[in-house]
């Protein structure tokens, strides 16, 4: 089978995960390319798969994002303004590069066609025109609410918009995978999506952050004594994943007397101020316990920062899945997360992990807080995380799922003749 993975995010998890998961069906026997920007960040991997850097986009990291935000009206007018316009640029180069990807992927004609998440409105009428040309197109669904604000009402009334035709192209897949059986439930809840066609799986454990790790002394960087207590907030700050409730439920605990820092290391979206994250450790007495570590992590540092932690914290206020949680698992770090989007399923609570309301300092601070003075639940938290990891959450397995899921699609006699109406076909969920 010739399956064609399109990716447009060269850097982060979105391409972690499809690179992930082309190697996995590359070792099931599928025929894999992967089509991605030509940003692409994981060249100097091991690939079992072809890559196509054929979209010529922009640095999803941009340095803008870690500088500190004006504080003036003139200076957040102008940063509001400038977002505004950077946006409507890249939305213009977006649809060109689009263009040029739907005539490559018609020219190539895969068997299926594996997308990820989409960020513009418009893409409806790409895909139609693949529809059109007899192509089988499915998704893997990692996000398909928008989960934080906007800068201002023009940006605002794009969100919405774009969110509207995100709900939209989910007609045009023959499957889409989503990631847990809560999601699922949720998706179908918020979408006019036949049920047979919304698929499970689950989110695999990376592999990338162990075969080039190395030492770059984070700790002494830190300030981190190999007595100190850490608990590690890791991923990208986002607005949805809750940083202020972890500042105050950090607080709450006895930090001193713990021996506990905070380390909050991760690359900000253009939402989260970070200075108004440093003043409220400031005001909350907790700024000497606090390290921030605003950057766009390098894959080789993610062991080193995994091993400092103690505890990883997920304070997130609404998500559907985490990649930085399936490195934790891999990691064997116990983590503290909120109970929402599919965390419930992945977390074992009171074994791999402990759970906690979202947006409630105390209980999050509560199971920070029995972690950390329990040295022995620490430790056999962290071995029935890797544990689960590595027997539950193997890309192989899912990569294997996926194939049969496709596989029947293909063989599916209106399928196989590629016709628009090919997706009506019932489908048995893969597990």
């Amino acid at each position: 089978m010739r399956i064609f993975v399109v990716e447009p995010s060269g850097q982060g998890g979105l391409v972690h995960y499809a690179y992930e998961l082309c190697t996995g069906l590359a070792n099931a026997a599928a025929e894999v390319t992967l089509v991605t920007t030509e940003e692409y960040e994981l060249s100097g991997y091991p690939h079992n798969f072809r890559t196509e850097k054929r979209l010529h986009l922009w640095n999803t990291v941009d340095s803008r994002s870690v500088r500190a935000q004006p504080r003036g009206v003139l200076g957040k007018t102008w940063r509001r303004f400038w977002w505004t316009g950077r946006r409507v640029l890249r939305f213009s180069r977006l649809i060109g590069q689009w263009v040029r990807l739907t005539d490559y992927l018609i020219a190539e004609k895969p068997d299926v066609i594996l997308f990820g998440r989409f960020h513009f409105p418009g893409v409806s009428f790409f895909l139609r025109k693949l529809r059109r040309h007899g192509l089988i197109l499915a998704d893997v669904c990692h996000e398909y609410q928008s989960r934080d604000p906007s800068l201002s009402r023009i940006n605002a009334l794009i969100d919405k918009v774009t969110e509207y035709f995100e709900k939209t192209v989910y007609k045009a897949f023959s499957a889409v995978f989503v990631h847990g059986e809560i999601n699922r439930d949720r998706f179908l809840a918020e979408l006019e999506v036949p049920p047979e066609r919304v698929h499970i799986i689950q989110h695999g454990v990376s592999s990338l952050f162990f075969s080039q790790a190395r030492n770059v002394g984070l700790a002494e960087r830190y300030g981190i004594q190999p007595t100190d207590k850490v608990v590690l907030f890791f991923g990208n700050l986002r607005v949805s994943k809750g940083v202020p409730d972890l500042l105050r439920a950090f607080a709450l605990l006895n930090a001193d007397h713990l021996g506990a820092k905070l380390v909050i290391a991760g690359y900000p979206t253009q939402s989260v101020d970070v200075h108004e994250l440093r003043e409220l450790a400031r005001e909350l007495g907790i700024e000497r316990r606090t390290v921030f570590d605003i950057r766009y992590i390098p894959n080789e540092e993610v062991s080193e920062l995994m091993h400092l932690a103690t505890v990883v914290a997920f304070p997130y206020l609404s998500a559907t899945q985490s990649g930085p949680l399936m490195v934790a698992h891999a990691f064997g770090r116990p983590v503290v997360a909120t109970s929402v989007g599919n965390f419930p399923e992945v977390v074992k609570d009171g074994c791999t992990g402990l759970l906690a309301p979202p947006a409630s300092p105390p209980a999050l601070a509560e199971a920070l807080q029995r972690i950390l003075t329990v040295p022995d639940l620490a430790e056999r938290m962290g071995e029935d995380a890797r544990a689960l990891a590595e027997k539950q959450y193997s890309w192989n397995s899912i990569a294997k799922g996926m194939l049969t899921v496709l596989e029947n699609i293909i063989s599916e006699p209106a399928v196989g003749e590629k016709t628009a109406s090919s997706a009506n076909n019932a489908r048995t969920v893969a597990r």
